[in-house]
């Protein structure tokens, strides 16, 4: 049976929809362990876009109620909400499956890009002159399992040429470039933390709605030897995140 929202009300449809989807959880119209319709057909009982139900969906999983599984469908949950990881940099800069791993989280990687570049224009002044060529790396981060960040990383090649052929798969880069080269990311790198929402392309990868706010960290790292490391871009579900810098 359909189910009429009002579209003349100040509440959002997606959020009418998230409400709704709630309460059949909390009624047990939808019990623990039960996979929910799919998106095309909850489409079709709300009379709203799947984006919309997408977005409604996504509220339900971040405060716990829900849980997507990778090709099966969405679930409700059998236990409480995810807790936010917190990415404590006052000290040290973490990686993230450190972080992960300090709040209980088991870390992931999917690795969807690399390739080898010329140094861009831009960030030449940050390499220097002795790196003429950088690797360049795009991965999606999981967090038990569920997307949580895009990270898109210009390693400086001389030295690190092995990760142009390494398996980069749920691998932390930080624990990697340790075992092979004793370097490290330090504090005193440059970073900055901004706001965006996602585009088409980050929504994809990050399986949320266009528009899901996102922090956007830019870090320009060198290691313990003061030379150029690394630049990283990640973009962050910011609704699961939290940093202490």
């Amino acid at each position: 049976m359909a189910v009429k929202l009002r579209e003349d009300s100040s509440i959002p449809l997606y959020l009418q929809v998230s409400n709704d989807l709630r309460a059949k959880i909390e009624r047990g119209v939808y019990r623990a362990g039960q996979k929910i319709p799919p998106e095309p057909e909850l489409s079709q009982l709300y009379a709203v876009s799947r984006i919309t139900v997408r977005k409604a969906i996504q509220l339900l999983v971040e405060d716990g109620l829900l849980s997507k599984l990778q090709g099966k469908g969405t679930f409700v949950c059998q236990s409480g909400p995810s807790r936010k990881i917190r990415d404590d940099r006052s000290k040290k800069v973490m990686g993230f499956s450190e972080s992960c791993r300090a709040n209980g989280v088991v870390p992931g990687a999917v690795l969807f890009s690399r390739s080898v570049a010329a140094v861009p224009e831009d960030e030449r002044a940050f390499f220097g002159p002795d790196v003429d060529r950088v690797i360049a790396v795009g991965r999606v981060r999981t967090a038990d399992g569920r997307p949580l960040m895009v990270e898109s990383n210009l390693f400086a090649a001389p030295g690190l040429e092995f990760l142009e052929s390494a398996p980069l798969d749920n691998v932390s880069f930080f624990s990697l470039i340790v075992e092979k080269t004793g370097r490290h990311a330090v504090r005193g790198s440059t970073q900055s933390l901004s706001i965006m929402l996602a585009d088409e392309h980050l929504a994809e990868l990050l399986d949320v709605a266009i528009g899901e706010p996102l922090f956007y960290l830019l870090g320009h790292y060198h290691d313990q030897f003061g030379k150029p490391l690394y630049v990283g871009r990640q973009y962050i579900i910011g609704s699961r995140y939290t940093f202490t810098m």
